[in-house]
């Protein structure tokens, strides 16, 4: 799903981030991506499930929007990024613009907590930003019956808290998969009421 162009801007946008972790650049100047294997499950992931509607939350500087922008264009669906740091998203329009992938991207620059309302029958999400927020930011979302839902650094994080959150909803399918820093990995069930 993945074209070799979109391996090798992941790939440079993950030694960056690498760089910055070593050179112990401050948190909130740091980029904060998604590890390339997880780019490329989550990627076969939503395409698997021709998703079309896709958002993600928390897109930082891109690797994660490379990877859903492909699954769009598999599916010819759109992704919504939001992303809340400027500089980040600046980063992610100008690559996924030189990959050709921008076309599938409707950007978003905000706090999610305060634009989650605003997109339903969402097929496919991606949770990967301040992990106090997660638990918060799921209970929120409009998902259309069936949807996938991924949360990033759940064995990293120790997020157990969210995993049995998930769990407790009726009609869910949940598992931790030890992909990158740790998915979990839900599926709503079939009925549009089983989150209520």
């Amino acid at each position: 799903m993945l074209h070799d162009r979109e391996r090798a801007a992941i790939d440079g946008l993950w030694t960056v981030k690498i760089s910055q972790d070593a050179r112990d650049v401050p948190q909130a100047q740091r980029c904060r991506n998604l590890e390339p294997d997880s780019a490329e499950f989550i990627c076969a992931l939503a395409a698997g499930c021709g998703a079309t509607s896709i958002l993600e939350i928390g897109g930082s500087s891109g690797i994660s929007t490379i990877a859903l922008a492909a699954a769009a264009r598999r599916t010819n669906g759109r992704l919504v990024s939001i992303e809340i740091e400027p500089a980040r998203q600046a980063e992610s329009r100008r690559t996924l613009a030189d990959l050709g992938l921008a076309d599938r991207v409707d950007y978003v620059l905000a706090d999610a907590g305060d634009v989650l309302d605003r997109f339903a029958d969402l097929q496919f999400v991606l949770i990967d930003c301040e992990k106090q927020d997660y638990i918060r930011f799921f209970d929120r979302l409009r998902l259309a019956p069936g949807a996938v839902v991924v949360a990033d650094n759940i064995l990293s994080h120790d997020l157990r808290d969210y995993v049995r959150h998930v769990r407790a909803v009726p009609g869910i399918q949940s598992m931790t998969l030890p992909v990158g820093k740790g998915l979990e990995v839900s599926r709503i069930g079939g009925d549009p009421d089983s989150r209520r």
